[in-house]
């Protein structure tokens, strides 16, 4: 008498798991159709993202201060977030127009007359004299130079600033969406954290909550820690442009703070800087002002960051490496950020594989 009453338990369980997996198709379908209707803005999604995490622990203190505005203030932190990707762009921009005609003066007159050889050069030991005829073979003449330099014209810098028209207005509308999402995301904050966090537990496990939690950590201790150590980075270098006669000190620093944000790219700007000094007869100045950007790269890329971050994204030094290069190469930008966080969760994940219970028991504790 049990055993009719044992398989129709067993036909329901079954058609249970029969709709189950047909729910899981087809939430998995509509899922790679909306990846694919809004291919065009995931990037800007992502940006919004990651700008969320690194602004949600501000964001959390000014809705406590207006409780019943998080909507303004979420709109609030998106312009500010604008005025702080605009105002460096804005003086860039504005200084290089400035600085236009006086580059293409000396480019002009440099494919006439060649490009001196600085008077130090061939002073230096072994071979300064073989450096010096190089450079007289290669730019030193008005032959050597209009060869090197005879693509470069009025006309041909005219069309390549319309060529990135384009670019820049479709960049626009993209930050735009950017923006648009940081505002909603900054003000569903709250209920999208919730609601990740129950899904992650029920698909996972305590393991799926705690790696939420972690991953959200490191995306925000990368952010803030980057962006921090490099402004600081560039303003201090700014400092020993100034000092030392850089010609656009401000625009330096200005680049420097971008250029920090990539692993080595801070060295270009200030080593730029220094061989500037240099060609001008400067040698002491030049010399100097590398040392010094040296000795605040070296300081705020392997003191100051680590004690920022944390151990929230504690990389070898490989993987850091791989993480930040790769996610540039792959996604841009915000791949400086995304890169480090996705060997972080690799990193997680294989010690959830190696040792389960002890995360188990960091999961319980927390």
């Amino acid at each position: 008498m049990e055993q009719p009453i044992i398989s129709v338990q067993s036909v329901a369980a079954a058609g249970r798991d029969a709709v189950r997996t047909r729910q899981l198709y087809l939430t998995a379908a509509i899922f790679m159709l909306a990846v694919w209707v809004s291919l065009e803005f995931l990037m800007p999604i992502a940006w919004a993202a990651v700008l969320a995490i690194a602004e949600w622990p501000l964001y959390e203190r000014a809705v406590a201060q207006y409780p019943n505005r998080p909507g303004l203030v979420a709109t609030g932190f998106a312009f500010a977030t604008a005025l702080m990707v605009i105002l460096p762009l804005s003086l860039a921009a504005v200084t290089l127009a400035q600085e236009s005609d006086v580059a293409l003066e000396w480019l002009k007159h440099a494919q006439q007359t060649g490009i001196a050889a600085p008077a130090w050069l061939p002073g230096i030991p072994l071979v300064g004299s073989r450096i010096a005829a190089y450079w007289q073979q290669h730019i030193g003449s008005p032959q050597a130079a209009n060869a090197l330099l005879g693509t470069f014209s009025a006309t041909s810098v005219l069309g390549w600033t319309r060529s990135i028209g384009g670019e820049v207005a479709r960049d626009s509308a993209l930050f735009l969406v950017t923006l648009l999402a940081l505002a909603t995301l900054l003000a569903r904050g709250a209920h999208i954290a919730t609601q990740t966090q129950k899904v992650a537990r029920q698909m996972f496990g305590a393991f799926g909550a705690i790696f939420v939690v972690r991953m959200t950590g490191a995306v925000r201790a990368t952010v803030n820690g980057t962006v921090l150590v490099s402004v600081g980075e560039g303003a201090i270098i700014g400092v020993g442009y100034a000092v030392a006669g850089v010609p656009q000190p401000l625009l330096f620093a200005v680049f420097t703070m971008v250029f920090a944000l990539v692993p080595f790219g801070a060295w270009l700007a200030f080593g730029l800087a220094s061989a500037i000094l240099l060609l001008s007869g400067k040698v002491l100045a030049g010399g100097l002002l590398f040392a010094f950007g040296a000795i605040v790269m070296t300081v705020g890329d392997n003191v100051v960051q680590p004690s920022v971050i944390g151990s929230a994204v504690k990389l070898p030094f490989l993987m850091a490496i791989v993480g930040a290069f790769g996610g540039l190469a792959e996604m841009g930008l915000v791949g400086l950020f995304v890169g480090p966080v996705i060997m972080a969760a690799l990193l997680l994940m294989w010690r959830q594989w190696m040792e389960p219970t002890a995360l188990a028991d960091e999961t319980d504790e927390s």
